[in-house]
């Protein structure tokens, strides 16, 4: 524990723990693979800001490169790196008692839990984890900003679908595992994609190995799959009883393919279309129904498409919101939209529990409402493929 209540040290703060190292974070079961670029990035950010924000898409593999950075660099930390794990949190107003209970620090009557925490982390050196920020995202860029304002020697990483959005905040953008190359080896193995493909097919099929025969077909499948690193570990999981060759031939349908994740990991985590929904639920209401009108398009739109198909509900913060961030996957150097156009029908009746086109018809009527629009204003309409 970083300190448990007041009084222990000089001037009534709580002397140095002297915990430095790891806590909290989870044993290390499975490779590292790849993102030593990433590693080396967000470490540096470390070093010249005191909060950095690891962004990206669900299944990017965000909470793996914290754990790993922390690793790294806790050492450098005279009381060590903490993660506080912010997925179970439903309430807001609990965050900062989540990240209190992982520090050991305790409520002290008539002190908000918010001011107990910035008090005792006054006197300590350490780097703090905040993953997965996104659902309860306004308190806990509160809460940084609160912690960063009174302990100068405190360094936030956080992870999150967006950034934190506070004064002084550093932001890196998670992309896609490195996929392969036309001139690369028959094996893929120069391929970060492929290498974690290969990693999670050895363990789930002791026999496999990536040759020149089976190697091509890998390659097209981990780049169907966008590079996206939970989606290839639950392709590789299911080497064993399909073959890299019925995966690749199956894979068109992908929600209902990659299931059947780790049993102990979070619930978001165990398959794509969780993974998807969870994304989905944190939309406002406005932004859902943006989302479900412009999944009639199989690729990228702009904001002049998303007009045409959504009308009026296009006219505020919902599409904006929408826009920037795809322009923000794009640049990290995600595919937008990272799923197909089957995949964004598909997520549409799972997460909103009906297929609604745009003012009701379901995706045909939007495509051809889609199409009718965008002729009329002199624009030629896009292959539905």
């Amino acid at each position: 524990m970083v300190a448990c209540g007041y009084g222990t040290g000089v001037g009534g703060l709580p002397a140095a723990a002297g915990t430095g190292g790891l806590h909290g974070f989870p044993a290390v079961l499975t490779s590292f693979i790849g993102r030593e670029e990433a590693v080396r990035d967000v470490t540096g950010l470390l070093a010249e800001y005191r909060l950095v924000t690891v962004t990206g898409p669900g299944g990017s593999g965000k909470t793996r490169l914290a754990a790993q950075v922390a690793r790294q660099v806790a050492g450098r930390f005279t009381d060590g790196a903490w993660l506080a794990e912010l997925a179970a949190v439903r309430d807001p107003a609990q965050v900062a008692a989540a990240v209190a209970a992982v520090l050991g620090i305790r409520e002290q009557p008539g002190t908000p839990l918010a001011g107990a925490l910035a008090r005792v982390l006054a006197g300590q050196q350490l780097l703090l984890v905040l993953d997965n920020c996104e659902h309860v995202i306004g308190a806990a860029a509160e809460l940084c900003a609160r912690l960063l304002a009174a302990c100068d020697d405190v360094r936030v990483l956080a992870t999150s679908r967006e950034p934190l959005a506070v004064a002084g905040e550093a932001r890196y953008r998670l992309g896609p595992l490195t996929l392969p190359s036309p001139g690369d080896p028959a094996d893929g193995q120069t391929s970060e994609a492929v290498a974690l493909f290969a990693d999670g097919a050895r363990r789930a099929d002791a026999r496999f190995v990536i040759d020149g025969d089976n190697g091509p077909t890998v390659g097209r499948l981990v780049a169907r799959l966008d590079g996206m690193p939970l989606a290839i570990e639950l392709a590789a999981a299911r080497v064993e009883a399909l073959g890299v060759t019925q995966l690749q031939d199956r894979i068109e349908d992908r929600f209902a393919l990659l299931t059947g994740g780790d049993r102990l990991a979070a619930g978001r985590q165990r398959s794509l279309a969780a993974t998807a929904e969870w994304s989905y639920r944190l939309l406002e209401k406005d932004e859902r129904r943006v989302f479900r009108q412009v999944s009639v398009f199989p690729a990228g739109f702009t904001l002049e498409g998303a007009e045409a198909v959504a009308g009026r509900w296009c006219g505020g913060a919902a599409a904006g919101g929408l826009l920037a961030a795809g322009a923000a996957a794009r640049g990290a150097g995600w595919p937008v939209p990272v799923c197909d156009a089957g995949d964004a029908a598909r997520l549409r009746g799972r997460a909103a529990g009906r297929d609604q086109g745009a003012g009701g018809g379901g995706r045909g009527a939007g495509r051809v409402r889609a199409a009718g629009a965008l002729a009329g204003r002199g624009r030629v309409a896009v292959s539905w493929r």
